[in-house]
């Protein structure tokens, strides 16, 4: 692909960090910056496309467009796939997958728009090459994707490969895992600059601390992966990448604030040292174990991020425990803002306090309600959430 033609990207995302990703892609230099649902369409040259999937926070996958037409029927869908020049992207050696969104009257499932993609990209190596590639659902070196709006179809290659929030240092999980796109994003509503110690009281397996560390730090947050979706095409320059990313490491600035991860749960902790050594941050972030209902604030002001977790113990009682929770704050949190997550829409009303702000977002598939207490020092009045 020529490195200085121009490409009207999207930028997939999870609901209600559009904002936050258009922001993101503008300070990295993209144009035309539109926001669309759960995504984010925007201009750029291949070095852009290497640029926003190292250094993007708040993206989960960059497209690529390849071909837009619409649909006669069946057979034309399978002959305007055929004629793309798959063979000019990839080499036959290359695995490739296809997803499928959407359906129409006629691709009125995804499993068959899919098979019919599958064939048409077989059978163009097989005219053109004398072979075909192999399919891998599982782990493909380029997933193309397929999206079908009644008759218009547009085929996109998937830039980035794994999705993004596969940093690459988490590679142990706990109690909540939470997405780390999302963790990213919830900092980021916070409008957190660094100004002040973080605590993550529930931590986990680090998440939170990590995203915060790699953001004080303005480290780009996929620097850990080994490869990315453009790693296999024909066209990928390594030089250009390289000099990318070195571009990217050197804004990279040094920071001297505090992280401060707690859990009660020993193998969350364990979990959360591994993934936080692997960040290369664990020289920063300190762990230890403590019950948040017992532990004092670590500091007088702070940003302290809240997923609580989920089990049965919690579960018999949610409200009397986000009702301790919120009791705590108000007796040892003054001064901190805090940044709370959470699906259990109504437990939330127990928290005793009432939110400066709040968002609806999404945890992979699980609605969730984020919310911002702005826990004013000397302020001892008890607010009803409304």
């Amino acid at each position: 692909m020529p490195e200085n033609k121009d490409y009207r990207l999207v930028v997939k995302t999870l609901f209600g960090l559009e904002e936050i990703l258009s922001k993101e892609l503008l300070a990295l230099g993209g144009r035309e910056i539109k926001k669309l649902n759960r995504a984010v369409s925007v201009i750029g040259d291949l070095g852009f496309v290497y640029k926003i999937n190292l250094g993007l926070r708040t993206g989960l996958r960059v497209l690529l467009p390849l071909a837009e037409f619409e649909m006669e029927d069946v057979e034309h869908y399978y002959d305007e796939l055929l004629a793309i020049p798959w063979e000019e992207h990839f080499d036959v050696q290359t695995t490739f997958a296809v997803d499928v969104v959407g359906r129409n009257e006629l691709l009125n499932h995804s499993s068959f728009a899919g098979l019919k993609a599958k064939d048409a990209i077989v059978d163009r190596f097989r005219d053109k090459l004398g072979e075909r590639p192999t399919v891998d659902r599982n782990d493909p070196e380029v997933p193309i994707h397929i999206h079908i709006y009644q008759d218009t179809i547009r085929v996109y290659l998937d830039t980035s490969g794994d999705s993004l929030h596969k940093r690459g240092y988490r590679l142990e999980s706990a109690h909540a895992p939470l997405n780390e796109v999302l963790a990213a994003g919830i900092i980021m509503h916070s409008k957190w600059n660094g100004g002040m110690p973080v605590l993550d009281p529930m931590c986990g397996s680090g998440t939170f601390l990590v995203e915060a560390a790699l953001i004080a730090h303005n480290m780009p947050p996929n620097i850990y992966r080994g490869d990315f979706g453009f790693s296999f095409w024909k066209g990928y320059d390594h030089d250009l990448f390289e000099k990318i990313k070195s571009g990217l490491l050197g804004r990279a600035k040094e920071y001297e604030g505090k992280f401060f991860g707690r859990d009660l749960d020993t193998y969350a902790l364990d979990a959360a040292a591994n993934n936080i050594q692997r960040s290369m941050f664990d020289d920063v972030i300190r762990l230890k174990r403590a019950d948040f209902f017992e532990s004092e604030a670590p500091s007088e002001k702070g940003l302290l991020l809240v997923n609580p977790p989920y089990n049965v113990r919690i579960a018999a009682n949610t409200h009397q425990f986000y009702r301790d929770m919120g009791d705590v704050l108000k007796k040892k949190y003054a001064g901190w803002t805090v940044m709370w997550i959470t699906s259990d829409m109504e437990a939330i009303k127990s928290i005793g306090l009432r939110p400066s702000r709040k968002w609806n977002l999404f945890n992979g598939e699980l609605e969730c309600k984020l919310l911002q207490f702005d826990m004013y020092a000397g302020t001892k009045k008890i607010h009803k959430l409304k």
